[in-house]
């Protein structure tokens, strides 16, 4: 482990410690209590048990209405120990992962809770059972601030640890969780509002239709894996048949990908043009063997045959549900920016966007793979040729975009 990550895990871990010491007078340590804090704890625990993978990357639980619920009616000092104690009871339970880490995760929960309570106090928020609905705002930036603390802890030591930029984190692992997130704020403070009305059995009636969401987003997020496990069996297919294009499906959505989340698309989008990247080239399994596998040059009635590919790939992706936004994307990826392209000459603009990105990610795949006709290409071969076909054959905004990831990814 890099000594600045030793560093950065021993200073969150103290931080955490000391803010609870800073806290520990204002705890109200009643036989009452302790078995309010159990029950929070039991809750916690539960909740963190069942992480849901999103479909962009990324985790969540549904353990942040506990923390709320502890947060609002009973301030920051028991919110940072109920789930300091819950996170390290449910990663010691699970054994998912090695002592620093599970002493890292509940401090950043720890200190997320702890200092978002007192934001809340401080903004004139009152702790306690009384009528927490007239507090709505101090509860809306309490919950700003517990996610600004934990998603930035998290993106600190992921890029420390794996050596990636804190930007590439937030693309890949905490823009997908954010809507969850939100959507799990105001079922907090309802799961608060009853806790305060009916009690201990209010919170656990409350759990049901928590659980069932969470099974409901469960079944969603594994779904839509099946569908890409679907379409990543069809891209395999597809580069088989083509002894010269193996992995060639792959590389070229993982650059799409990596793409789109650089133009700040919609997770909507990133997701779409995965699916639309793996199956761009879907048309070539109506074209001959003997046309896709020739080890020479292609005539013009056997390159005529070739540029039906696209027209073929949109019509068999057009009746599957699912893929219908990907109809234009994979009609078009074979037009040019200025119009020389095919199949209907589109230029500049009206050429779609997630044609536009995945026309450049495929040209830098190809030219970056052995033909029968030449051989891959140099890294600055490559990238001399996209920008000599910025404005002609590619988009040059695109062109500019690829040349910055290419360049972060290999400073990092």
């Amino acid at each position: 482990m890099p000594l600045k990550l030793k560093v950065y895990i021993g200073v969150v871990v103290g931080l955490a410690v000391a803010l609870f010491i800073y806290l520990v007078p204002s705890l109200s340590l009643t036989s009452d209590m302790w078995l309010v804090l159990t029950f929070f704890i039991v809750l916690s625990t539960i909740t963190e048990f069942m992480p849901v993978d999103l479909p962009v990357g990324g985790r969540v639980t549904i353990g942040f209405p506990v923390d709320f619920v502890v947060i609002l009616v009973y301030g920051p000092a028991w919110a940072l120990l109920v789930t300091f104690l819950g996170e390290i009871i449910a990663d010691a339970i699970t054994r998912r992962t090695v002592w620093y880490k599970i002493l890292f995760n509940a401090s950043q929960y720890a200190l997320s809770a702890g200092i978002a309570g007192m934001v809340y106090q401080g903004l004139g928020g009152v702790v306690g059972l009384v009528n927490i609905s007239n507090y709505i705002i101090p509860a809306a930036i309490c919950a700003i601030i517990y996610f600004l603390i934990n998603s930035n802890l998290f993106m600190v030591v992921i890029s420390l640890s794996e050596e990636v930029s804190i930007l590439s984190v937030w693309k890949k692992q905490i823009r997908g969780t954010l809507a969850t997130y939100i959507a799990l704020v105001p079922i907090g403070f309802i799961m608060a509002l009853v806790y305060t009305n009916i009690g201990v059995w209010g919170i656990i009636l409350f759990f049901f239709p928590l659980f069932l969401a969470r099974r409901s987003f469960e079944l969603y997020t594994k779904m839509r894996k099946v569908y890409l496990d679907t379409i990543r069996a069809l891209a395999a297919a597809i580069d088989a048949k083509d002894p010269h294009t193996k992995g060639h499906s792959e590389r070229v959505a993982e650059t799409s990908v990596a793409l789109a989340q650089e133009l700040n698309l919609t997770d909507k989008d990133i997701e779409n043009i995965e699916y639309t990247a793996l199956l761009h080239d879907i048309g070539k399994i109506g074209i001959t063997d003997n046309i896709l596998g020739k080890n020479s040059s292609l005539t013009d009635k056997e390159f005529d045959k070739i540029k039906e590919h696209p027209v073929m790939g949109a019509k068999i992706v057009e009746p599957v549900d699912f893929l219908k936004n990907s109809y234009e994307a994979i009609y078009h990826h074979h037009e040019k920016y200025n119009g020389a392209g095919y199949p209907d000459g589109l230029k500049e603009k009206d050429i779609p966007l997630l044609s536009r990105i995945i026309a450049v990610a495929d040209a830098y795949d190809a030219m970056g793979s052995d033909r029968p006709y030449r051989k891959k290409l140099s890294k600055d071969k490559i990238l001399k040729e996209l920008k000599d076909q910025a404005g002609k054959q590619f988009d040059p905004e695109i062109v500019k975009v690829l040349i910055s990831v290419l360049d972060r990814e290999r400073e990092e």
